[in-house]
């Protein structure tokens, strides 16, 4: 491809440069190349409401696979064959329970029945393996620059890949050892473009509930919620970016610790 300019003739090449005279500073082309595949089981079991009891239980047993898993993601331009990874939002195995009881304490009448009748307890409990890790290098050593997008560089994965308690090991959750980075221009790494897999999710909510009837058009419904009752630690993904430094296979967020609210509503 020639480069055109007041001096240079695309025709004939006179006064442009020669071959193999560099002339473009970065090319941008977007092309629809990538695919996925996503493969599944899914179970679930229900339990209609009855005798103040109702839930809901599913399971996804699942694996998806893609070349780029959002519309920034840029593939290798040179085998986009090699891009193919396990997708960022993969989750192997998810599992999902809900539920509603109404707690079978004896009816009262009067003050005693307002205090002690109609209380309830709901639910979800989600259990969940983590998602793949996003690696990849801003060093622009393979010279594929993106003024925009995510760069196609990776490093090197020259050790196997293992996790670690990022409790027990200065934040880190895998080992940043595995992976070097070689510095010959316009060469990408052999580091897969996501590799299994994150931290795992483990999360209950709880709601207890509460209604006090004061006439047949008026009500006062009380609720106290729990989020993450358990106070479970829930990491975010590590940093992927090799780039990063010291950083690169730590964890830098985790997820909400335990919270609670209380809410009233009157009803007229």
């Amino acid at each position: 491809r020639r480069y055109s300019s007041p001096q240079c003739d695309p025709l004939t090449g006179t006064g442009c440069p020669a071959d193999g005279i560099p002339v473009f500073s970065s090319i941008f082309a977007q092309d629809t190349i990538a695919n996925s595949a996503y493969n599944s089981l899914q179970a679930s079991l229900e339990k209609r409401f009855a005798h103040g009891l109702q839930f809901t239980a599913a399971y996804t047993f699942s694996k998806s696979f893609d070349e780029a898993s959002s519309f920034e993601g840029i593939l290798n331009p040179i085998d986009p064959r090699r891009s193919r990874s396990l997708s960022a939002f993969d989750a192997r195995h998810r599992l999902v329970f809900s539920y509603y009881w109404e707690l079978p304490v004896p009816k009262y009448s009067g003050a005693k029945g307002q205090i002690m009748n109609g209380w309830a307890l709901s639910g979800i409990t989600t259990f969940q393996t983590g998602f793949p890790i996003r690696i990849t290098t801003l060093d622009d050593q393979e010279l594929m620059y993106s003024f925009d997008f995510e760069l196609p560089g990776e490093p090197d994965l020259v050790a196997p890949f293992r996790t670690m308690n990022p409790q027990k090991n200065n934040n880190y959750f895998f080992d940043p050892a595995s992976f070097s980075e070689d510095n010959t221009l316009g060469r990408i790494g052999n580091s897969p473009r996501t590799i299994c897999c994150g931290p795992h999710i483990s999360q209950t909510d709880i709601a207890i509930l509460k209604t006090f009837k004061i006439s047949e058009v008026k009500r006062v419904d009380f609720r106290a919620e729990f989020f993450n009752i358990f106070n479970h630690t829930q990491f975010f993904n590590p940093d992927g970016n090799f780039s990063d430094g010291p950083q690169f296979g730590q964890v830098n967020q985790v997820r909400d610790p335990r919270l609670m609210q209380l809410a009233l509503k009157f009803f007229f």
